[in-house]
């Protein structure tokens, strides 16, 4: 939820008709990711889906083929947008934790040559949800980078939980994104905005993707309201992500030892938990609505319970959580 100075942001941001790029505040924010993370160019859309799926239909032509984690959100949560938008077809690659390996990519990737559906996008998610909030290394991301310059492939960061990477990572953002590439930002997650992405390429990337923009219903008119809010989260709440890794560490800490549980610490990289129960996923069904009556709300994944820290999520908060999934656990 929006904290009481992103309140007043909205309250008084400056608005016009964004379609005519009219819009002050929608401006602004596209120029100040954009120098952020060193590109030319940025559009401000609706939601992350979109902006991943404008870069799909950008970067590919119908028949062709994208490489993607195989729980990539991109591909796995997304309702099969890229066949219906792009006509194109997933090649879904095994990760360690959600992390794809630059040897995994190079040895999946078709060329034109071939009678096959030729690969022309290679998309990454960072840091990784399915994963558990695994974050990409400087050194794995320029070994990618590497392997797609060599076959002129451009690399898509679907970056909605990059701004936890950069903090976690103490990573510098110009090299978060492939030279020539793309990448989409969210708002509406750890920056507590209410809605709002940018996809950010160079300036003949983002004047393709304004056409499908409007080609999906995605220009908006009078948003400076939500671009004011995106931008003070932008500027005001990336520092304190680094509370939301800590808690998130300190209640894996605090339910490891559990019996009814699995869970991996080395996915515990930032603000993301996944807990397995051993019992399966009847249990875990259970588990969630039971967690729900005593106040605490977790997703649930099948035999895996996904919880997420956040900054309306405190260290006291956490560790009821954690005392109740261990006391109805038993």
């Amino acid at each position: 939820m929006p904290d009481e100075g992103m309140r007043h942001a909205i309250l008084e941001a400056d608005a016009g008709n964004s379609g005519y790029g009219e819009d002050p505040s929608v401006n602004q924010l596209e120029i100040e990711v954009a120098q952020y993370f060193g590109v030319e160019a940025g559009v401000f859309l609706p939601s992350a889906t979109m902006a991943g799926q404008i870069a799909i239909r950008v970067w590919t032509r119908p028949g062709d083929q994208v490489l993607i984690e195989e729980f990539g959100h991109n591909y796995h949560f997304e309702t099969g947008s890229m066949s219906a938008i792009s006509g194109v077809q997933a090649r879904l690659l095994r990760g360690t934790r959600g992390i794809l390996a630059p040897e995994t990519i190079k040895a999946s990737i078709t060329h034109p040559e071939n009678s096959y559906a030729h690969t022309s996008l290679i998309v990454l998610e960072n840091t990784s949800n399915f994963g558990g909030g695994t974050i990409y290394t400087q050194e794995k991301l320029d070994a990618i980078y590497s392997v797609a310059a060599h076959s002129n492939l451009p690399v898509h960061i679907d970056g909605a939980r990059i701004w936890n990477a950069i903090v976690a990572s103490e990573s510098d953002p110009k090299q978060s994104i492939q030279p020539g590439g793309s990448m989409s930002v969210c708002f509406s997650k750890g920056l507590g905005a209410p809605m709002g992405a940018v996809l950010l390429g160079s300036a003949n990337f983002i004047r393709e993707a304004r056409r499908i923009q409007s080609m999906l219903g995605g220009v908006m008119r009078q948003v400076g309201f939500m671009a004011a809010a995106a931008l003070y989260g932008f500027r005001h709440n990336m520092a304190r992500l680094a509370e939301d890794h800590e808690n998130c560490l300190f209640m894996a800490k605090r339910l490891a030892g559990h019996s009814a549980l699995e869970i991996d610490l080395q996915c515990v990289q930032s603000n993301i938990l996944f807990l397995k129960v051993k019992a399966g996923d009847q249990r875990a069904s259970r588990l969630v609505d039971e967690l729900a009556q005593d106040g605490v709300g977790v997703l649930d994944v099948g035999s895996l319970i996904r919880l997420v820290t956040s900054s309306n999520v405190s260290r006291e908060d956490c560790e009821y959580a954690a005392e109740a999934i261990s006391r109805l656990l038993g």
